[in-house]
């Protein structure tokens, strides 16, 4: 006998399979004591009487033949539980769900109910019943197979068990996704990771016109990748997937705009931009209120359009979007970066300014003006927005680390080192991931420029020791600093040549080792070395200028010597000691009577 399905839960959707019974929902762990006994799949089962019927006799004048007797009991006692659960009272609501339950045990979503209510109180031998009662009179309907899996692997921990009956599942229904997540589940913490492709690719291999089932199929796909790099098998097999849900409902602006999502997170940004296009074209001029997914598919197609290398039609997007909606925060942060990978620093400092009017209470807008006023050669701005910043945010040690670093680029280096011990000591209490190696290279670097070298190789020693494959850049650093200073020159040459060995085409690092040669005295040698160095740096550098025509110098050469002594002062023209080099080379030509080179 089966109760009258749709009338009986219009307008009461709670009572079917309810929201909270997903995959994840049976994780709470629950403490349960009463009389045990085991069945043939080795649970624990409850000595009760976990379908209690009713003591309450029909009189006489209601009195019904059997069948309609059962089923009016059951409608009221579902009445009962609805009225019971709107009331607050659980206990009642449960009494009443499982005698309906025991008038129509094959009602599947019901029992799922009753199953999951019965394990959270920690009886989950009793929803196991349940459950079994359910299959006994619904052997084919694969919801019971599924949250009875569940029980079995989450509140016994028997996932063995759960296996057996989540591929049940999975044959009664293979277009039913949730089983392949509970097979996806057990099989991962089981560690049968091996078995994970094979489920995929039966998975794909299902006919079902359902698009959803292949957007769930697809992200899952992605989910299972996690941090694994895009193939050209697993992105061809992903292509497939959402082209699938593409192929069925590719007039659905929402499908669109998830299938492009998918592109872009792919680095396909060429295909999704269209199909981000269309889903514009075709959602509804004006959305439900609260409805910001036409807002976000625009911003996600900015985005793309830069991937793809349109940055001007994507910042022509995000403007049309912020004119349309101005008090809306998100694509403000967008357009920021595309002004400033555009180098229009100024630009991107406007819109940085406007994002904060609208939102000033997050503490990274500060940080990315402080960036942008750096860029724009700005530093002591930047040191006014972080030291702001850092009164409003006292908790925030991110921003006395961008502190420390704008302090160093405004040239108030004893400052910065003060700042940066200070950093330290907040990440101490809750972000020590801050104190990574870039922390101690600009830290290492501050207390260099202060004039305490020890302190600075101490620091750039340990930014080398948190990440040595990829420290070249502090492995130079600090090899430079003892070779500019002629100190400790054969143990510098040899972090010059380690971070050269991380990057072999790198201009600062060349330029390094040349000086190292030209502290040694072995000029020949440190002029070949500067001179690779001079041709390799983009743009042109006042100190690899500098050294190269030192090196002229030291080699009699002082044509040569002044030509690269202007092309360093043309470029740092305050440098008074390059000034000195440059009088004192014209003399020396004056003298000889050969004519000096033109400036540059």
């Amino acid at each position: 006998m089966n109760l009258t399905r749709g009338w009986l839960f219009k307008g009461r959707p709670r009572c079917l399979a309810p929201a909270y019974l997903s995959l994840g929902c049976l994780l709470a762990p629950l403490h349960s004591s009463f009389a045990i006994t085991e069945d043939s799949d080795g649970v624990q089962a409850a000595e009760a009487d976990v379908l209690p019927g009713s003591n309450l006799p029909s009189t006489p004048d209601l009195a019904l033949h059997q069948e309609g007797t059962a089923k009016a009991d059951a409608l009221a006692a579902f009445s009962q539980a609805i009225v019971a659960e709107d009331n607050g009272d659980s206990d009642a609501a449960l009494a009443q769900y499982k005698k309906a339950l025991s008038l129509d045990p094959g009602y599947t979503e019901l029992a799922v109910k009753v199953a999951y209510e019965l394990a959270r109180r920690g009886d989950a031998p009793a929803g196991i019943q349940v459950l079994k009662d359910s299959i006994q009179a619904s052997p084919k309907a694969p919801l019971a197979y599924l949250y009875l899996s569940q029980l079995y692997e989450k509140f016994l921990n028997k996932p063995e068990v759960g296996l057996k009956y989540a591929q049940q599942a999975l044959d009664l229904d293979p277009t039913n996704f949730a089983s392949y997540v509970a097979v996806y589940e057990i099989y991962e913490s089981t560690g049968q990771g091996g078995k994970v492709s094979a489920l995929m690719a039966r998975a794909a291999s299902q006919t079902t016109t359902d698009p959803q089932y292949w957007l769930q199929l697809g992200d899952f796909y992605l989910k299972t990748l996690e941090d694994i790099p895009f193939t050209g098998e697993n992105l061809k097999d992903l292509n497939a997937i959402y082209g699938k849900a593409l192929a069925l409902d590719g007039e659905n602006p929402a499908t669109l705009a998830r299938v492009a999502d998918f592109y872009g997170k792919s680095n396909q940004p060429k295909a999704a931009v269209p199909l981000y296009l269309k889903a514009i074209k075709l959602s509804p001029a004006n959305p439900p209120d609260g409805d910001d997914s036409l807002e976000t598919i625009r911003n996600s197609l900015a985005v793309c359009l830069d991937a793809a290398g349109n940055t001007p039609e994507a910042i022509s997007t995000l403007q049309q979007l912020i004119k349309d909606d101005p008090l809306r925060p998100e694509p403000y942060g967008v357009l920021c970066e595309l002004y400033a990978k555009s180098g229009k620093t100024d630009a991107a400092l406007a819109v940085c300014k406007q994002m904060m009017l609208l939102d000033a209470s997050d503490f990274r807008n500060y940080i990315r003006l402080a960036a942008l006023q750096m860029d724009a050669q700005k530093p002591d701005a930047a040191v006014q927005t972080l030291t702001d910043a850092r009164l409003k945010f006292p908790s925030e040690a991110q921003i006395t680390y961008r502190l420390g670093i704008a302090l160093n680029d405004a040239k108030r280096y004893k400052e910065a080192v003060g700042v940066f011990e200070q950093a330290v000591q907040e990440a101490a209490t809750g972000e020590t991931d801050m104190l990574d190696s870039d922390f101690y290279f600009y830290y290492g670097a501050a207390a260099d420029q202060a004039g305490d070298s020890d302190k600075a190789a101490e620091l750039l020693k340990k930014s080398i020791d948190l990440d040595p494959q990829s420290s070249a850049e502090a492995c130079n650093y600090l090899g430079f600093m003892w070779v500019d200073r002629g100190i400790k020159l054969d143990e510098a040459a040899g972090y010059i040549r380690k971070a050269l060995k991380m990057d072999p085409n790198n201009a600062a690092y060349i330029d390094s080792l040349g000086w190292y040669y030209f502290k040694k005295g072995e000029f020949a040698q440190a002029l070949d070395l500067l001179k690779k160095a001079a041709k390799l740096i983009q743009p042109e550098d006042a100190v690899v200028d500098e050294h190269l025509g030192d090196a002229y110098s030291a080699l009699n050469d002082t044509t040569n010597a002044l030509n690269y002594w202007q092309r360093a002062s043309g470029i740092d023209k305050e440098n008074k000691e390059i000034a000195v080099k440059i009088a004192g080379a014209r003399k020396k030509l004056a003298s000889q009577g050969t004519p000096a080179p033109a400036t540059p």
